[in-house]
């Protein structure tokens, strides 16, 4: 048998004793009856001693089954015991862990906003380099409206505006440079088509708004500078540079005008005309035939119309046969040259 608890250690005591006490004296009687003589009482000691065994034995286990259900009972309360303790430190500690989980959330909330501020910030400045002033403008309105930075926004909106204009004034620089080299060029639609562009772009600006006015002075200024220098042509009879300044004006003149230059423009042609019949004859009679065949194209190229270009178009072929036996012949006197050095 095992220790009893302490705590009803007495009481267990007692009990198993009498229990023993009653088997014990159960076994007397028993045996007292068998050795008597009258059957009568043989049989009702016989009796009385079974049953008197019969409880003190079923005392004893009855005993027993409650000292462990006593302890089996106490052994579960000490483990329920423990188990609230147990439950009520992690309940504790469930409680810290919140608590730190809170602060964590909270700290990584104040990172994640510092972070996607930051961000922000990046991709506004991003948005100024590449000029995209709408977009810019429109993030610096959200860094506004969700993070409440009134003053950074606007700050950042007077530095986008100040880069807004600074880059304006460069590409309205670089525009008006553009203009003024097609001008002297000559290019005037490309000018009229980079001047329709600014205006469109910027109308009021009051570096833009004279250009068609500049444009169209400059191109008065380039016809005169061309009519100026067709009459000193004519007067100098420089007939091939007069036609070139021909070709030039034809850009710049009115009907009116052109009419008003015809005769004089008959003059140069007919000059030119004459000068080309002179080289050609020359060339003809020095038997120059490249040169003359070269002449010759040259002048029913100019002057496909005119008595002397049917002259010269029906002597070409003449012309071209001569030159490839000037060539051959040229060719051969080579050969006997190398061979006989």
């Amino acid at each position: 048998m095992s220790a009893l608890p302490g705590r009803f250690g007495h009481f267990k005591a007692v009990a198993y004793v009498a229990g023993l006490v009653l088997i014990l004296g159960g076994v007397g009687v028993v045996l007292a009856g068998i050795s008597g003589t009258t059957a009568p009482r043989v049989l009702w000691h016989v009796i009385a001693g079974v049953a008197a065994i019969f409880f003190g034995v079923y005392w004893v286990a009855l005993i027993s089954i409650l000292i462990k259900m006593e302890g089996t009972t106490a052994r579960q309360l000490g483990e329920y015991r423990d188990m609230t303790e147990l439950l009520g430190r992690q309940l504790a500690r469930l409680d810290q862990i919140v608590a730190n989980t809170d602060i964590s959330d909270s700290a990584k909330s104040l990172v994640h906003r510092d972070r996607e501020l930051d961000s922000l910030r990046q991709t506004i400045r991003a948005a100024i380099r590449r000029e995209d002033w709408e977009g810019a403008m429109h993030l610096v309105d959200e860094m506004e409206r969700r993070f409440g930075y009134r003053e950074e926004a606007a700050q950042i909106r007077e530095e986008a505006k100040d880069a807004k204009s600074d880059a304006i004034s460069r590409k309205l620089t670089a525009a008006l440079q553009l203009v003024d080299e097609h001008c002297r060029r000559g290019e005037w639609a490309l000018a009229k088509s980079e001047i329709d562009r600014l205006l469109k772009l910027l109308p009021d600006d009051p570096r833009v708004a004279p250009l068609p006015g500049r444009l169209r002075a400059m191109w008065e200024e380039r016809k005169n500078a061309l009519l100026a220098e067709w009459r000193s042509a004519v007067n100098r009879h420089d007939v091939d540079h007069a036609i070139e300044v021909l070709k030039d004006l034809d850009l710049y003149l009115t009907p009116e005008e052109a009419k008003e230059l015809q005769d004089s423009a008959r003059t140069v042609f007919k000059e030119k005309l004459l000068q080309m019949g002179v080289k050609f004859r020359f060339a003809v009679t020095e038997r120059r035939w490249h040169d003359a065949l070269e002449v010759g194209a040259e002048l029913v190229r100019e002057f496909p119309n005119t008595r002397m270009a049917q002259e010269v178009r029906e002597r070409l072929d003449v012309l071209r046969e001569r030159a490839k036996h000037q060539d051959s012949r040229s060719r051969e006197a080579e050969t006997v040259g190398a061979g006989a050095s």
